[in-house]
């Protein structure tokens, strides 16, 4: 009997020790993921800092380039304007010269004159008429450098519109509850009485010849 509950006792501690053996490998697993799942998230974070730093350089050169691209235009139109304004004197030292109203009378002066106007003012009014559109194509340059600077700053910002969502931790892992110990109480108590059951079977006779019980073992 004592072999028995020596054995029960013995299979109940190897099965929680195995248990305990389990649910510490779970925890240190579980611990492990969590350290890896911290280490992600954290080189997640520093990737996005940086990112963002970037992200402000970035708009910086974008605005710079677009202010660039608009000076440039502006300059362009300003070496436009000066030959045009030049067009335009050159045309009334022209007409001036052309006009022989200082030797001629009359009627031939006054065609001569007249010719000489309207040639000069057809070169001003082409010169004007240039810079006016000179001055519509500028703002059109503008217009189409703004908007695509606009887009580009837009693009840039989207890549760093959101931050990192890192998701939810590892789950701690379902841990076994082990072999119950009423169970092994139990074993116990069912080897005991089956022991004390088979010692009441081994005592001796009375004086009648009958089997005395176990518990009166003592009186025969």
């Amino acid at each position: 009997m004592g072999m028995q509950a020596a054995g029960q006792v013995a299979s109940h501690q190897a099965e929680a020790g195995a248990a305990r053996g389990r649910n510490n490998a779970k925890m240190k697993n579980w611990h492990r993921q969590n350290k890896e799942y911290e280490v992600e998230a954290n080189l997640e974070n520093v990737k996005y800092l940086s990112d963002v730093q970037e992200q402000e350089g970035d708009q910086d050169r974008t605005y710079q380039a677009m202010m660039d691209q608009w000076s440039d235009t502006d300059f362009q139109l300003k070496q436009l304007f000066a030959t045009n304004d030049f067009e335009i004197e050159q045309a009334i030292v022209d007409m001036h010269e052309k006009s022989y109203a200082g030797t001629q009378t009359g009627a031939t002066a006054a065609r001569l004159a007249g010719k000489s106007a309207m040639e000069s003012g057809r070169k001003k009014a082409k010169a004007i008429h240039s810079k006016m559109m000179a001055s519509v194509d500028a703002e059109r340059q503008k217009d189409r450098s703004w908007r695509a600077g606009k887009n580009d700053s837009h693009k840039i910002f989207m890549d760093v519109a959101f931050a990192p969502v890192h998701g939810f931790r590892p789950a701690a892992p379902a841990l076994e509850a082990g072999p119950s110990k009423a169970s092994l109480i139990l074993g116990l108590a069912d080897t005991g009485m089956k022991g004390a059951m088979a010692f009441g079977k081994n005592t001796a006779k009375d004086v009648h010849g009958k089997q005395k019980p176990w518990y009166d073992r003592e009186t025969a």
